[in-house]
């Protein structure tokens, strides 16, 4: 019979009985198991790292010439370890993944090829109406150039927000901050069912996983800056992503550099004609750049809150191709592992 090895977001224990990430993870993963044959294992690699029942589960899985599945949903694919970091989480993951490398092991989720599928895709379309409570072309204003929303104080996201800083255009956007200088907005929602799915409090910043935020700072902003959760996987798209789409704006994303391709492939419109395609550059130091000289010279410019009504026909374009994007991204979920 199949191996099963799920440690992750376990809708099972106390604290996640009401956690909206771990119900949505348990259902994701109970599809995908339910197509494995008897001769497969099944690791969930979300919080791995070498323990014993781990690794004589690969042992197990080598010595049987088992196929593995190894699955990232709501969390990167950590089998992908050129991080900047070394600490001893990543070092547990390089250790479980050179093991698994003398497997017959697939990576199912957040590692693109054929068995790539998105979680936060089909996340944001099955909670779609949360994320539909007002209008987002009921405009507010003094209306802002950029919406920047960081939570937790990531590397890459502290790094533009200092360059925002330095460069006097923080006073041009809605942005926040966590970690230990917190920006927090003059307006915000406290989103209850994310605050219930993560275990930390950064600087009292809500995690805003079902919304698009308060309504008078989303309908206050043209451009919309993505800060990633990683800019150093294969590639990680989040609900920070599709936010945007959902809340018609266009928008610049700090994060993988597969992110935009992976975009493109789907079809979405990513603006290039507006913001340039900076995003080309492997340097998260070089994308940084462009993100702020974009920022600077939108400042700049008067009126965006016309060019914004001028784009309804590509945003409402965008909105249309993300509908049809995750019931394809859902469809695939269920023969996942035919392919």
């Amino acid at each position: 019979m199949p191996i099963i090895y799920d440690k992750g977001f376990d809708s099972d224990r106390a604290r996640d009985r009401q956690n909206i990430i771990g119900l949505h993870d348990k259902r994701i993963k109970q599809a995908i198991i339910s197509q494995l044959q008897e001769n497969d294992t099944f690791i969930n690699s979300t919080w791995i790292y070498p323990e014993p029942e781990l690794t004589d589960i690969i042992q197990k899985s080598k010595n049987e010439s088992r196929r593995v599945f190894c699955y990232s949903g709501p969390d990167w694919d950590n089998s992908y370890t050129e991080h900047h970091r070394s600490d001893e989480k990543i070092q547990n993951f390089r250790f479980v993944h050179n093991d698994l490398s003398q497997c017959d092991v697939r990576y199912i989720g957040n590692r693109l090829g054929k068995y790539y599928f998105s979680f936060w895709l089909d996340f944001v379309y099955t909670y779609i109406e949360k994320f539909e409570t007002f209008d987002p072309y009921n405009l507010k204003y003094p209306f802002k150039t950029f919406m920047c929303l960081n939570r937790k104080p990531h590397t890459h996201r502290l790094f533009l927000v200092r360059s925002l800083e330095r460069n006097n255009l923080l006073p041009y956007g809605h942005v926040s901050q966590g970690g230990d200088y917190v920006i927090k907005l003059s307006k915000d929602i406290t989103n209850e069912e994310g605050d219930k799915a993560v275990n930390s409090d950064i600087g009292g910043i809500t995690n805003d996983i079902t919304s698009l935020g308060h309504e008078d700072n989303w309908n206050s902003h043209f451009l919309n800056v993505v800060t990633e959760t990683t800019d150093f996987t294969n590639v990680f798209i989040t609900e920070k992503t599709f936010k945007p789409i959902l809340g018609r704006r266009p928008f610049i994303i700090l994060g993988d550099n597969n992110v935009y391709s992976v975009l493109k492939e789907w079809g979405f419109d990513t603006f290039d004609d507006l913001f340039g395609n900076g995003y080309n550059t492997p340097s998260t130091e070089d994308r940084i750049i462009w993100i702020t000289d974009v920022i600077r010279d939108l400042s700049k410019q008067k009126n965006l809150d016309k060019l914004l009504l001028s784009l309804k026909p590509r945003l409402e374009n965008n909105y249309k191709n993300l509908l049809e994007i995750a019931k394809l991204n859902r469809k695939s979920l269920y023969n996942l592992l035919d392919k």
